[in-house]
């Protein structure tokens, strides 16, 4: 009849039959869990950013010391010498230097972010052409079904991002990469 169409349901195929009739294997979900706990311990917070208290402290002595040591030459100098002003600059010089040179940095972890992503912006948010490709495919092949991008992200800076094709409760990783190129690839 001309209206079953409106009082019967329509089957969807189900994810991972269609990946097996297009003869795509997506990543495993233990690789993209391994990368992910990887990444997150690689780029993790440094050891001042952990240790904020010790930082402040360590300043603060520091300061100590140079007005010490500062005070301990003016005493043992004759009234006219410039020494202790000399060991003040140079204690403020290696202060300065350590500082610089990023001994102190304080950078803190990182932190996964996923995000919905129309496909037609795909290569504009730096998704690699064979990544994209595969998405495109299985989007247009899976009606309803969205792509998700996740990200790792650490002080606002993306580090190390993924793309994941899910429809309903079901969702298959696409691709990991990083500045280096492609980590994994659905085949």
């Amino acid at each position: 009849m001309p209206l079953d169409a409106l009082t019967q349901s329509v089957a969807e195929t189900p994810l991972a039959t269609l990946l097996a009739q297009l003869d795509i294997e997506p990543v495993a979900p233990a690789t993209l869990a391994a990368h992910k706990h990887t990444q997150v311990q690689r780029f993790g917070p440094t050891f001042w950013y952990r240790h904020q208290k010790l930082l402040g402290f360590s300043l603060i002595v520091s300061v100590g010391c140079m007005a010490f040591f500062g005070g301990a030459a003016n005493a043992l100098m004759p009234p006219p010498s410039p020494v202790a002003m000399w060991i003040t600059m140079g204690w403020l010089c290696l202060m300065a230097g350590l500082i610089v040179s990023g001994v102190f940095t304080a950078r803190g972890g990182s932190h996964w972010e996923e995000r919905w992503l129309h496909v037609d912006r795909l290569e504009a948010e730096g998704v690699p052409e064979p990544v994209s490709a595969t998405a495109r495919l299985l989007q247009r092949a899976l009606p309803g079904s969205t792509v998700v991008i996740g990200e790792l992200i650490r002080e606002s800076v993306v580090l190390d991002p993924y793309l994941l094709l899910v429809r309903d409760q079901e969702q298959v990783c696409l691709g990991v990469w990083d500045d280096d190129g492609i980590v994994a690839l659905a085949k």
